[in-house]
């Protein structure tokens, strides 16, 4: 048998070290001449130190079998691990001795095998994506060190490259190697030591390392864009946009925005209202084939958390060129609708403009306004937009009144809003409350993002749409149990819809201890939003047509769109844009929904690290809260703070505990039991800040 069919065959067994092969093919020239012509047709690489086996043996890209899926592992214990697979409810079990040695973030290739316990189980064939980057801590046993890695502590792998100055408890980044047989083969190399972690910037840097998070632009991306940003020249551009510098526009958002992607204006007409709502006219200075575009493709959003941002475009754009800053003029793509007296749009049309706002509104301030507790300043400031706002109200309720009768749902996410000091540390965390004016300018952005959708289905152009689908049947069946167990019932009336019937039970819940319970369970119902490039409506709005048009300085899919659109209010044939775009909104919708995701778990980690840091400056201090959730291991207990916590169940005076139905611990010897909704009492006992946990013990119960 030829050398190269030798090492082929060897390979199929899993991957070797290169070293390995040479000592078992002795070296010679044939084996180095065998494997360059291998590395060469695409048939082996390298992964992490590794020789793999890439391609089949004729260099073709092995076609995927019908039985497999591609997922991510999201779990590893001792014994087995599970995969999570788009589309795919539940997390599909595999046993260790299935898992080829993979470690949580993998991604891998997964076949169907029978199960007893599950509807199938996944035995790994392919590791197709190795994560880097894993967080890991150093801990040592009989002199020798080892990684321990952060979301797998039942690995302690042998460290290859350690240093003399690494110390037992230290935070590192490493890269594993020896995936593909088993476990027991893994070993970690440090790239980075980060040390002790005490504080959430260290914290949060952390997690952005493991993500592979880009918070710098390279330098060819800030050249371009400064050179964009210098050929703009306003006296040309008034010839080909419409001059509402004249009409009184305005922006409202929170104090500390500097990235203001949008403005209104509203007046009152003969027969309503007419709204317009200007958006920055971002595609203007971002082109397809450009260095900044793939740098936006690339990121897909701009990430937030505590009092920081990675912004999906440079700054010189996302804070002055594009941001719509007060007095300044600044190119736009303007959502013009006419809407009767009832809120109905009857009209709506799309066009470049140029605005010049004439303040910058902030949230808070005309909440008090609005409320009557506005101070004469704050009167004075908003002076020049009084009827405007007025009449933003009079229609705002209007939309409100429309949105309610058709059922779009108000889930309570217990968002939080975190206090720093100039250090950067977390001193304080309050429930962030949405006010009159938030909600105003998320009804206005609302029709704006409903209006661009319409036009591209009835166009039947290539779009980017953002997709709601119902829930399926499992989900609600799992829902209406777990009502069930509270006397909360989910009984669709009749001639209403399934959201009018889930806002009425969101509505009964509000305000009451099984809020969380209740509302991030219809969450949890829900199937997951995304981007897709065909129109599927959006269930949880109620809408049949909706997008993201409104904030293309930082989501990706609203630039996409806006270029889309501007074509199209150019005037370029349907059939041209079809063709300019099919590949383009399919490939914007995939890469935005994957990255909206990511930065999701970026932005969640993050506010858990904070939360941490600041419960850790009142450890032994006793709090009112409420149970949110029951496990085997212990209870979750939410403050009024947004914080959550765990009592372990070592910690509670438990013989024998019962989990009934996932919704009470009941101890059978006591009589003493913890349901989902109590009102307890809780002491701080323990923060992990890089885990971001907060461990709580109950007090006289």
């Amino acid at each position: 048998m030829p050398i190269k069919e030798r090492i082929i065959k060897e390979l199929e067994k899993g991957p070797k070290k290169y070293k390995s092969l040479q000592t078992k093919f002795k070296a010679s020239k044939k084996f180095f001449a065998a494997m360059d012509e291998l590395y060469n047709n695409g048939i082996i690489d390298e992964k992490n130190g590794m020789i793999v086996l890439k391609n089949s043996p004729n260099g073709k890209k092995k076609e995927k079998k019908k039985d497999t899926l591609q997922g991510t592992v999201v779990k590893l214990t001792e014994n087995y691990g599970f995969v999570r697979v788009e589309g795919i409810e539940k997390d599909i079990f595999v046993a260790g001795k299935f898992m080829m040695g993979c470690i949580v973030g993998d991604v891998v290739e997964i076949k169907k095998i029978p199960s007893k316990r599950h509807a199938f189980e996944g035995e790994v064939i392919e590791i197709v994506k190795e994560k880097t980057n894993a967080v890991a801590s150093v801990e040592r046993e009989h002199g020798n060190f080892y990684a321990v890695l952060k979301d797998t502590p039942v690995l302690a792998l042998p460290i290859e490259n350690r240093k003399k100055t690494l110390k037992e408890g230290d935070v590192i980044l490493v890269d594993v190697y020896g995936r593909g047989r088993s476990h027991r083969n893994l070993s970690a190399k440090i790239k980075e030591n980060i040390g002790r972690i005490n504080n959430s910037e260290k914290s949060v840097n952390l997690i952005l390392a493991e993500k592979q998070i880009e918070q710098e632009f390279e330098e060819k991306v800030i050249n371009e864009v400064h050179e964009v940003v210098s050929r703009i020249n306003m006296e040309t551009e008034y010839k080909f946009r419409e001059n509402l510098t004249d009409k009184i526009i305005f922006t409202i958002d929170s104090a500390k925005t500097k990235d203001i992607d949008d403005a209104i204006s509203v007046e009152k007409t003969e027969n309503g209202y007419n709204l317009c709502v200007h958006i920055a006219d971002v595609s203007h200075f971002v082109k397809p084939a450009s260095f900044v575009n793939q740098a936006a493709f690339n990121r897909g959003t701009s990430i937030y958390f505590g009092d920081s941002v990675i912004p999906m475009l440079p700054k010189e754009l996302s804070n002055f060129a594009c941001s719509l800053n007060p007095n300044e003029e600044r190119l736009a793509f303007t959502c013009d609708m006419q809407l009767d007296e009832n809120g109905t749009v009857k009209s709506y049309r799309f066009y470049k403009s140029v605005i010049k706002s004439c303040l910058k509104g902030v949230y808070s301030e005309i909440n008090d306004i609005l409320s009557g507790k506005a101070s004469k300043e704050i009167k004075d400031k908003y002076s020049m937009v009084n009827e405007s706002i007025n009449i933003a109200m009079e229609l705002y309720e209007k939309l409100n009144k429309k949105r309610i009768q058709r059922g779009a749902m108000d889930i309570e996410s217990d968002e939080a809003y975190i206090i720093f000091d100039e250090k950067k540390k977390a001193i304080g965390i309050e429930k962030r409350e949405r006010g009159e004016s938030e909600k105003m300018i998320e009804e206005f952005m609302l029709l704006a993002n409903g209006c661009s959708a319409n036009l591209a289905k009835k166009l039947g152009v290539p779009f980017v749409y953002r997709v709601h689908q119902e829930p399926d049947a499992e989900k609600l069946f799992t829902l209406k149990e777990n009502l069930r167990r509270f006397g909360l019932k989910l009984d669709v009336k009749k001639g209403e819809s399934l959201q009018s019937t889930f806002s009425r039970l969101l509505d009964k819940t509000r305000n009451t201890s099984l809020q969380q319970f209740v509302h991030s369970g219809v969450l949890r119902a829900q199937s997951k939003a995304k981007y897709f490039q065909e129109p599927q409506g959006h269930f949880g709005l109620s809408l049949d047509d909706y997008a993201h048009f409104t904030s293309p300085i930082r989501r990706y899919p609203d630039l996409a769109i806006h270029r889309i659109l501007t074509d199209v209010v150019n005037g370029m044939p349907k059939e041209k844009i079809k063709k300019k775009y099919e590949k383009f909104a399919k490939a914007a919708s995939e890469q935005s929904s994957n990255t909206e995701i990511a930065a999701m778990q970026i932005e969640r980690d993050a506010t858990d690290v904070y939360k941490a840091e600041y419960m850790q400056q009142h450890i032994g201090e006793v709090f009112d809260g409420i149970v949110t959730s029951v496990m085997n291991f212990g209870v979750y207990v939410a403050l009024e703070n947004t914080v959550e916590g765990l009592v372990h169940i070592s910690l509670i005076d438990m013989a024998n505990p019962i989990l009934q139905e996932g919704f009470r611990l009941y101890c059978p010897v006591t009589g003493k039991r913890y349901t989902i909704g109590d009102n307890v009492k809780v002491k701080v006992i323990g923060c992990d800040i890089m885990k971001g946990n907060i461990d709580f013990q109950f007090i006289n119960k």
